[in-house]
């Protein structure tokens, strides 16, 4: 069995940390894989993340939502940082302090 390689352009950053998928709901909108998301409390659904204390995980698939699509987010992992993708206004230092409660971690 050839070992993976484990390099920058990887969105995982290793198996110590179990990577835990929830399905979830969206705000419509196209989101794409590894995509930072943040949870809306009220609504309960996910939109791409632009307020760093609200993060809530890493999208695992490229999907479309139009209404009530669903999709697969991990909500515990670890990632690296040049692999995921984040909005222009966000800092990934924040991201990683905020992720680190929710068993998410940057490196």
């Amino acid at each position: 069995m050839e070992k993976e390689k484990i390099m920058p352009e990887n969105l995982k950053a290793g198996g110590v940390v179990p990577y835990l998928v929830e399905p979830m709901g969206f705000v419509a909108g196209t989101y794409t894989r590894g995509m930072l998301l943040e949870l809306d409390p009220t609504t309960l659904k996910l939109s791409k993340c632009t307020d760093e204390t609200k993060f809530f995980g890493v999208l695992s698939e490229n999907v479309e939502v139009k209404t009530t699509e669903t999709a697969m987010v991990y909500v515990s992992g670890m990632f690296y940082k040049s692999g995921v993708i984040k909005e222009d206004a966000t800092d990934i230092e924040k991201i990683r302090i905020n992720g680190i409660p929710k068993n998410i971690y940057m490196r």
